[in-house]
């Protein structure tokens, strides 16, 4: 086997001269990074080392001489000469056997170390194909907190920005320092999701509050925690207002709730009717409206979501997201109810184990995050959103359910 050296400005630079050199059976034994220059490690420049190996071709057996038939006649007469039969040996015989033994052990031991590396060049350009394309190699010690930040849903691009400011915020004797690589982490973490806001109670008029989203988020259910929460726990005045007349089952459930607990609940068909029960209730603090499940695709109920929240003219208009939904697909529903719009929700926390895909949202939008559900319960299982919180979530450090 022969081992080399390469060294560039960047991995993609280094790896190229790998191939170039050794060709692309070539196997990575080892990938650094290092500073070259500057004035005690400071201003340096960022430099890749890769050290690589390939398997040597084996040598070829020289070619056989031709024999020239008066040297063999002497050879002969001379090896006559000389011959003198013995006893055989069996002790050459055996040590043959044990060399070929331990060669064979040898041989069998490189192919699993040279078998464990091809797997580990296998890994490495499944993850730089992860990255979009771009070749990333984290040192060590920190590729363990790349993994758990993608195994939690964080795309690639935000997972590169998080490791990039560990190793710009860090010293790097503390990168094997678990717990002030988690506070690092944390601290920017929490920046992304620094923008919360709770609802607050309306003072001289009530406080209209609408919840959107699409279908299966459980928009019911989270109304009728919140309902339950103010009217309940904080003592307020509440009403409930329902348009979701699609779904029969769904009014019923927030009667029955409302019964529960002392709230008076309104069914509404149209936008106008939507109004006028906002008007009656004019004496409350709160005026909770729930509204059916829209997909973001189709465009006449998206419509029709509109028409009731011009008329409604809510003070805050709360979109619902489910903490289970595929990233790609909560960005979608963003994009196209973000208009319409104030403030975000989260549910369902405690049935994924993709809760960083909260953190990919967060960092595209500027709505503020109200709260996070993470149960059945009611009203127990809502809790007002807070940067701690949310990154607690997204690192899997909150799940009381587990």
């Amino acid at each position: 086997m022969r081992v080399k050296r390469f060294i560039g400005d960047n991995v993609a630079e280094t790896m190229g001269k790998v191939k170039r050199d050794l060709g692309s059976d070539a196997v990575i034994l080892q990938t650094r990074q290092f500073r070259e220059g500057g004035v005690f490690g400071l201003f340096g420049k960022t430099k890749v080392e890769i050290t690589a190996a390939i398997e040597e071709q084996p040598v070829s057996k020289k070619p056989v001489r031709p024999v020239n038939p008066e040297r063999l006649d002497q050879t002969r007469v001379t090896n006559e000469a000389v011959y003198r039969p013995k006893a055989p040996n069996p002790e050459p015989f055996q040590n043959s056997l044990a060399g070929e033994y331990a060669q064979t052990s040898k041989t069998v031991s490189l192919e699993q170390e040279l078998q464990s590396m091809r797997k580990l060049l296998t890994r490495m350009n499944q993850q730089m194909e992860g990255f979009g394309g771009e070749q990333v190699i984290w040192p060590v010690p920190l590729q363990k907190w790349a993994d758990l930040l993608q195994e939690r849903g964080v795309q690639p691009k935000l997972v590169k920005r998080l490791m990039r400011y560990l190793q710009q915020n860090l010293r790097e004797e503390d990168w094997s320092v678990d717990s002030r690589v988690r506070v690092k982490l944390k601290e920017e973490i929490q920046q992304i999701c620094h923008n919360t806001a709770t609802i607050q109670p309306g003072v001289k008029k009530p406080r209209v509050i609408a919840l959107v989203g699409p279908t299966g988020v459980g928009k019911t259910t989270t109304i009728g925690k919140l309902a339950a929460g103010f009217s309940i726990v904080d003592k307020r005045s509440v009403a409930l207002i329902t348009a979701d007349t699609y779904r029969v089952a769904a009014v019923e459930q927030l009667k029955t709730f409302g019964e529960i607990i002392g709230v008076p609940v309104d069914v509404v068909m149209t936008p106008s009717g939507l109004k006028d029960a906002i008007t009656t209730h004019e004496d409350k603090e709160l005026i909770f409206v729930d509204t059916a499940g829209r997909s973001p695709h189709h465009e006449l109920h998206m419509s029709e979501l509109k028409s009731f929240l011009d008329k409604a003219q809510p003070d805050l208009t709360i979109l619902v997201l489910s903490a289970t939904m595929h990233s790609a697909d909560q960005l979608k529903v963003l994009r196209r109810f973000e208009p319409l719009c104030t403030h975000l929700l989260f549910t369902k926390m405690d049935e994924t184990v993709n809760g960083g895909s909260i953190l990919n949202l967060l960092e595209q939008t500027n709505l503020p995050v109200a709260y996070i559900t993470n149960g059945q319960n009611v009203p127990d299982d809502i809790e007002a959103a807070t940067p701690d919180r949310l990154t607690r979530y997204i690192l899997g450090e909150e799940n009381r359910h587990a």
